[in-house]
């Protein structure tokens, strides 16, 4: 980011808004987001407000690049300001009680590796090699959602453990987004989507025998994997074992296992199409996780070492050569 151009942003941001903004806080500072991105933030606190939306500037700089003039951009955040300010705040008091907090928590999913500044100071909780990290919702409306991560601080300000977090986190959700599985082929040539873990016989794969898990806003859906039950219900569906594809922090889509699949082919067309498709803030893993429904277990598939193979190779020869030894002993036995 530019930082002539910040400097201009920060010091004529308030020609652009109304009076009583003229003794207004602006803060301009780098905000380490998920996948540790920093970006450069822009809040603007008004005289007596504890609370302001931040506006980060990356993407207006890759305007300005193109042509777009500096006013357009000025004119733009004070309308975000003023919008924010018109639909009123999330009181930053409430943070202190934590029973007002319980039903605005919900889950945002990672990848640890990706993460490891974002998670160093915040509570998370692993799933296979994934992370559940959590977030409270202080504004969602259909123009514009916001959140606040949690912290290891406010955990310790609300004097409860990360587990208590976690159950509390889950259940929001279930109550607010509860769980879905959709069929692939449904989200793409179907107005209205059946949510199959409302059924109770095994599934029938379909043309595509892909699904997709999420939840009912399809926002931030990802994070349903760690709600109870889910991961296993849709092994009960799918009648086997299945790959779970990270494909955003949205959803992840999850393939059956037919015995022939290659996970590296797998997580080869993950990063294909997430380097391609998918925003960086909207990125969850590279990495593909299989569900063994016998141990009920989420995690990176174990491919068989070379010891194993040989074991098993060894195995089935000595099982042909024994079935090889009763044929021809059966052969040579005397006819009655």
């Amino acid at each position: 980011m530019d930082q002539n151009a910040v400097e201009y942003i920060r010091n004529h941001i308030k020609e652009f808004l109304p009076p009583e903004y003229q003794d207004a806080d602006v803060i301009v500072e780098p905000v380490l987001k998920n996948n540790d991105r920093v970006l450069t933030g822009l809040t603007i606190f008004k005289e007596g407000s504890n609370m302001a939306p931040t506006v980060y500037l990356e993407p207006y700089w890759e305007e300005i690049k193109r042509g777009r003039l500096l006013s357009s951009v000025l004119e733009e955040i004070a309308q975000i300001q003023l919008g924010e300010n018109n639909r009123g705040t999330f009181d930053l008091s409430m943070l202190k009680d934590y029973e007002k907090v319980k039903p605005k928590l919900f889950i945002r999913m990672c990848d640890p590796e990706k993460n490891t500044e974002y998670l160093r100071d915040k509570p998370y909780t692993a799933c296979g090699e994934l992370a559940a990290s959590y977030r409270i919702q202080v504004l969602e409306e259909k123009e514009m959602n916001g959140s606040a991560a949690i912290t290891n601080e406010v955990l310790r300000s609300w004097g409860i453990t990360k587990e208590q977090l976690h159950q509390d986190a889950v259940q929001a959700e279930k109550e607010r987004k509860p769980a879905c599985l959709y069929r692939m082929d449904d989200i793409l040539f179907s107005e209205q989507a059946e949510n199959l873990l409302e059924e109770g016989a095994p599934l029938q794969a379909g043309e595509l025998p892909i699904f997709v898990l999420t939840n009912r806003d399809k926002s931030e859906g990802a994070g349903v994997m760690v709600q109870d039950g889910v991961l296993k219900k849709v092994g009960e569906l799918l009648g086997t074992d299945y790959y779970v594809l990270p494909s955003s922090i949205h959803e992840v889509l999850v393939l059956p296992d037919n015995g022939e699949m290659d996970v590296k082919e797998l997580e080869s067309m993950v990063r294909d199409v997430n380097a391609a498709e998918v925003a960086p803030h909207e990125l969850l893993s590279d990495k593909v996780q299989f569900y063994d429904r016998a141990s009920r277990t989420l995690g990176r598939k174990q491919e068989k070492g070379i010891l194993d193979r040989l074991a098993e190779n060894k195995k089935q020869i000595q099982e042909k050569a024994g079935k090889e030894k009763a044929a021809e002993k059966k052969r040579n036995e005397p006819s009655l």
